[in-house]
């Protein structure tokens, strides 16, 4: 649980994190409409994985990182920068199994890209 992080009450006495600090989160679809992100400054840009969150491997993963740096405080999931400003580029999507389908070199290079575009100063993959 990210709250029983050390010191991680200390950083949010000094701070919730910045709306002129823009993280952007290469991962799975994420699920916008989680009550964690209720308030959260989050975009979602097109890639070419849909961005659509569903109940697969992909969306989980995506959702659960995604809600580790972004979830507002006063829901059930308390993020580590809930005021920072959130690009979300879906790369992954649902392989074989539970697995993730790979992203290829070129789709990772892609989305890189365009998230520093866009304004990210930081990049979560």
């Amino acid at each position: 649980m990210i709250t029983k992080m050390p010191e991680l009450q200390s950083l949010w006495d000094q701070s919730l994190g910045d709306s002129g600090i823009c993280i952007a989160v290469l991962d799975g679809p994420v699920d916008r409409y989680h009550p964690c992100f209720d308030g959260a400054n989050l975009t979602q840009m097109q890639t070419l994985v849909s961005g659509v969150a569903n109940q697969g491997s992909a969306s989980q993963h995506g959702t659960h990182v995604a809600s580790v740096i972004f979830g507002q405080q006063g829901s059930s999931v308390l993020g580590i920068a809930p005021g920072c400003r959130g690009l979300l580029l879906p790369i992954f999507q649902d392989g074989k199994g539970d697995g993730l389908a790979p992203c290829s070199q070129i789709d990772l290079a892609r989305a890189i890209t365009q998230a520093v575009e866009a304004g990210a100063n930081i990049i979560n993959n």
